[in-house]
């Protein structure tokens, strides 16, 4: 007999199980907050691990349709003298928006259930959540309730609520523009300009062939954003990276800072295991991570894969096994990933050396 099974956030881990569970035979409902929530302008790099997650939705060729495939990734400094190559064999950029639309043009719209608010979950005496509460007295009772509404989590707070959440040395502030020529100068690179005496940086990651991401990376204790009025973004987007090379500052002068994005970036300390009883995490809701490995969108789409192909026709009885076995495996990668994330942070702080790490976790 199928479990039922509810999902909490409508974001790519909770999208990506849905896909991957109906592939396999089975069906979900997902509860999201809102019908736009997560749909921003923003975007990320697929890697290795989470190409090989979209092969196996059967989404490949149609996510990489909606993005921009990459060769490489160029790392130079304030005047642009070129510091590290290196190679992104079988990446492609995208935006958040073109890939949710993606995942979401896969799910039957009778799954989807928006304006659903958690709020907490009502317990057996044994422990197992019964029911999922939501703003205006909403209820929902399900067999698993998978936990993927991100970073900030409430289902986690429900069941680890002694869960620390660090804040990251280094935020960002994020952006979006339309140039078919800039998109044409970066020849399918992710270029990356950094101070060489660390802790501020540029990144420009084509999205699409008129679209590119970009994002200015600094020390939060360094450099400080006051204000988050379109104004006070471009004055700060000015005096930080303003005499950095001319694609920069060709960026600054026809950026719209309205649809801009200041990111503190926070990052999850190690929990001991991704599940209790029947309710079990996924994406960033378990693992949230720093934004230098590019892990966070592709481990959440892996871990989506693990967990539908453990729970498909699986009696209850074997469900406490089942996402045991999850956890193990999935927190072993991500536990890794966040160490490598905290590398690579502490060295963009300092002084550029050749012996470097490329931002990236493989």
């Amino acid at each position: 007999m199928q479990q039922r099974i509810a999902i909490i956030g409508g974001g790519i881990a909770g999208l990506a199980f849905a896909v991957y569970y109906k592939k396999l035979g089975g069906r979900v409902d997902i509860y999201e907050r809102s019908a736009l929530s997560g749909r921003e302008g923003l975007g990320f790099i697929m890697l290795e691990n989470g190409l090989n997650a979209l092969n196996q939705l059967g989404m490949l060729d149609k996510t990489r349709n909606c993005g921009y495939t990459l060769s490489g990734c160029n790392i130079r400094d304030q005047h642009n003298t070129n510091l590290q190559s290196h190679a992104l064999p079988n990446s492609f950029a995208t935006t958040r928006k073109a890939f949710i639309d993606c995942l979401l043009s896969q799910i039957p719209a009778q799954w989807l259930h928006f304006n659903y608010q958690f709020s907490h979950f009502e317990f057996e005496p044994d422990g197992r959540a019964s029911t999922a509460v939501f703003e205006g007295n909403k209820r929902i009772q399900a067999d698993i309730f998978l936990g993927c509404d991100g970073g900030r989590s409430k289902v986690r707070q429900q069941i680890f609520p002694t869960a620390q959440a660090s804040h990251g040395k280094v935020n960002e502030l994020v952006s979006i523009i339309d140039d078919v020529n800039l998109v044409k100068d970066l020849n399918r690179h992710f270029v990356k300009y950094k101070l060489q005496e660390g802790g501020l940086a540029v990144g420009m990651v084509p999205a699409s062939s008129e679209r590119i991401v970009w994002f200015i990376q600094f020390d939060n204790q360094k450099y400080q954003l006051t204000g988050q009025s379109q104004s006070d973004m471009w004055q700060f987007a000015q005096q930080t990276v303003g005499h950095f090379p001319k694609p920069v500052q060709h960026l600054i002068k026809y950026t719209d800072f309205n649809c801009s994005h200041l990111w503190q970036t926070r990052y999850l300390e190690p929990i001991a295991q991704y599940f209790h009883r029947n309710i079990v995490l996924l994406g960033d809701a378990a693992h949230a991570l720093l934004p230098f490995t590019s892990q966070g969108v592709n481990s959440a789409m892996v871990d989506a894969i693990e967990l539908a192909s453990s729970l498909i026709d699986i009696n209850a009885e074997l469900v406490p096994l089942a996402l045991a076995q999850y956890s193990k495996k999935r927190k072993l990668l991500a536990d890794c990933y966040l160490s490598q994330g905290i590398v690579l942070q502490d060295e963009f702080l300092q002084c550029h050396h050749h012996e470097q790490k490329v931002p990236f976790a493989f």
